[in-house]
């Protein structure tokens, strides 16, 4: 099972949708938590069906141009069901498909303003207290740092919101996961002494999870664009491997030879004697294998290509991840933008 959180930041341009699409190609979450999607759900929705077909999908409305939540999941994988929800909150219960595995789960978006942040930890600890089962699970922008290591740059003193913050995870018996591959989460993209970075963006597990096995894993996602990088959750659980099933993909049309491939594929296979519906799953069988032969041979070289540069995107966003940004890796930034 693999939970992806990602303050985005407004999802309102195809910039964003691009990201967010390339994200979920790669990354291939279960879950996506989103924050900040300064959208309303009416809009959000379809964005969110063309972004990622076939997903389910809960969203919170965004207050003016600020705020905004949504959840996205497989639901071939999982079910989600029993949403609680305000303008910083997402809560349900889920079932992973499958599984004797029920849970919560919650998005969360912090607000800026103390007395907000610690009603909302109310709120939190309330609604958990009386979960129906024991697992939860959260994830998202907390907006609150633990320690002075979780920040860099500006003035690095503990605030008091961070006293209260300790205080909800030690009251509430959670883990918090730390990211094996950097510390902050949020950067203000300047570099040199102007850079200031923290870790804002978090997932909190109850310590419970200890007993239902497997291990849990969380990572920094190396992804350019705005000021939050995503961060990732594998709950790494034995599972058993199945066959890449046959995808139809629309770009194939865009080559001008496709037609009379497949028409001559299917011109040239007879298939054994059988109901003509044998037969004709036959003649699919060899095609399937005739495009995917095809594909490997028309468009093998552009997707290495794609999939080269995106390994380079990752190489720097690590870097400025644990080293900071500099006026060069930004501008190596920009023009790996502009060839993915």
């Amino acid at each position: 099972m693999k939970l992806l959180s990602w303050n985005v930041r407004g999802l309102n341009s195809a910039s964003k949708h691009r990201m967010l699409k390339n994200v979920i190609q790669q990354e291939k979450p279960t879950i996506v938590f989103l924050q900040e999607t300064k959208s309303n759900s009416t809009i959000l929705e379809k964005i969110l069906r063309k972004i990622w077909v076939g997903c389910s999908s809960v969203t919170v409305d965004a207050s003016g141009a600020s705020g905004g939540l949504a959840i996205i999941w497989n639901p071939q994988l999982l079910t989600l069901q029993d949403f609680h929800a305000s303008h910083f909150f997402i809560q349900a219960t889920f079932h992973l498909t499958g599984t004797d595995i029920h849970s919560h789960l919650s998005n969360v978006y912090f607000p800026q303003q103390l007395n907000q942040k610690l009603a909302l930890l109310d709120t939190l600890t309330i609604l958990n207290s009386n979960r129906q089962f024991p697992l939860w699970i959260g994830g998202g922008d907390f907006n609150f740092i633990r320690a002075l290591e979780e920040k860099s740059g500006d003035r690095e003193k503990l605030e008091g919101d961070s006293i209260g913050f300790r205080n909800y995870i030690q009251n509430n018996h959670l883990m918090d996961i730390h990211t094996s591959n950097g510390v902050y989460t949020w950067s203000n993209k300047c570099s040199g002494s102007q850079r200031i970075a923290s870790r804002l963006d978090r997932f909190l597990i109850s310590d419970n999870a200890i007993h239902l096995g497997g291990d849990f894993h969380a990572s920094i996602v190396p992804q350019g664009g705005p000021d939050h990088w995503p961060i990732m959750l594998q709950w790494a659980r034995p599972c058993t491997k199945s066959n890449r099933p046959f995808r139809f993909e629309a770009f194939w049309f865009t080559n001008p030879n496709f037609k009379t491939v497949v028409k001559e594929a299917w011109k040239a296979f007879i298939p054994s004697e059988g109901t003509k519906m044998f037969q004709f799953q036959q003649k699919l069988k060899s095609i399937k294998q005739v495009l995917k032969n095809w594909n490997h041979t028309q468009f093998g070289n552009i997707f290495e290509q794609r999939k080269k540069l995106e390994q380079q995107m990752c190489t720097l966003q690590q870097k400025i991840i644990m080293e900071g940004r500099t006026e060069d890796r930004a501008h190596q930034e920009q023009i790996l933008w502009t060839k993915i």
